[in-house]
């Protein structure tokens, strides 16, 4: 259980523990920041090893949705106003999810009367979102071809976040190498879910696929991969670690958080880190550490911000705009560029950058709000 200093040290506004004893729901709501408005952040449904991971999880990912969500008001120029929050539910999806769990944890999303706003995330997608509605209208990500009140819904936003961080890639890859062109390049990409897979759509066919190599803990996502591009290389679950040792100029971190740590660091053997995944730095000085090897790296809550435009597109009162979302997403690679450029002239790191940039917009809404 976390205690007050723990929660201090995140920010944390509040935080609710679900049980329900008939379906077994272990779930953890954390609403990190209100400022820009309802907290929005996905439901992830994670096998963890014990409730004080989830805990931690949940409390991280919250905060990084804060100023995920606070660079999305900058991107759309204040179109798109959320908080940050984030839920995790216990259990392993692929064997404990239910539709009473996922009705029961709607039910506890729509207790907060529209505090907290629900969303796909690892392990949920959006056919979850579409049992969820049943019970509360706080969840979004709904697929295409249901309507909320008569608007289309946004469905998958894994796709958009793809988009997002190739266009950031691009943004890194100009930066470091002064052009985003990518049949020289190599790619490491870590994690087929739904975004890295996505990822390695685009990357197979802007680059050469044979400079690209893949791992994932999922056999299928593996065989699936090589199926599609059997010019890939590919590292088997057992030896999915491996990844950090690959001689590449991109890493892209596309699976859990935390990845880039005093056991990793050091093996990396690119110039660029950038990926999909939440709260890739273990600590913040790890991003301190990646700068003194020479190594760009690309905030993650910055660049994996399309999938959260896409959400926040759906929930807008005209209801989703492709168009709108995707040219949202696209700002982030030059978005990318402002903090590379202000991190070097500062001599410090684009995380710190983007963190001040997150925190400004914070500040003015405040001022605003206590000015009102």
């Amino acid at each position: 259980m976390p205690n007050f200093q723990q929660m201090e040290q995140y920010g944390v506004q509040r935080i609710h523990h679900i049980y329900d004893k008939d379906t077994s729901l272990k779930m953890i709501i954390v609403i990190h920041d209100r400022t820009l408005g309802p907290a929005l952040g996905g439901i992830r449904f994670y096998d963890y090893l014990s409730e004080e991971d989830a805990l931690e999880d949940a409390m991280r990912l919250a905060r990084g949705m804060t100023f995920k969500n606070a660079i999305i008001h900058k991107l759309s120029s204040g179109r798109l106003s959320y908080g940050g929050g984030k839920s995790v539910i216990m259990g392993n999806p692929n064997k404990d999810k239910t539709k009473a769990l996922l009705l029961a944890a709607a039910e506890a999303i729509n207790e907060l009367d529209g505090e907290y706003i629900g969303g796909e995330d690892m392990g949920t997608y959006d056919s979850d979102m579409e049992v969820m509605l049943e019970r509360t209208k706080h969840v979004a990500g709904i697929q295409e071809t249901h309507s909320r009140g008569g608007k289309r819904g946004g469905g998958d936003p894994s796709p958009i976040t793809a988009i997002g961080v190739f266009e950031g890639i691009r943004s890194c890859l100009t930066y470091v190498y002064g052009t985003d062109w990518m049949k020289q390049r190599k790619f490491a990409i870590q994690g087929l879910g739904k975004v890295g897979f996505s990822l390695l759509e685009y990357l197979a066919v802007r680059s050469m696929p044979s400079n690209i190599i893949v791992t994932d803990k999922d056999t299928a996502r593996i065989a699936k991969a090589k199926s599609e591009y059997p010019e890939i290389n590919v590292l088997d679950p057992d030896h999915s670690d491996e990844i950090f040792d690959q001689q590449c100029d991109v890493f892209a971190p596309c699976a859990i958080g935390g990845i880039i740590n005093d056991g990793t660091i050091k093996r990396l053997k690119c110039k660029i880190v950038a990926g999909a995944a939440n709260n890739q730095l273990q600590e913040p000085r790890h991003g301190e550490m990646l700068k003194e090897l020479g190594i760009l790296y690309a905030p993650d809550y910055v660049i994996n911000a399309g999938g959260a435009i896409n959400v926040s597109v759906e929930l807008q009162p005209g209801g989703y705009d492709h168009d709108r979302a995707d040219a949202f997403t696209r700002r982030i690679g030059p978005l990318l560029t402002q903090i590379f450029r202000a991190a070097t002239a500062k001599n410090t790191t684009p995380e710190k950058v983007a963190g001040e940039m997150a925190e400004m917009v914070l500040k003015s809404r405040r001022d605003l709000n206590n000015v009102d």
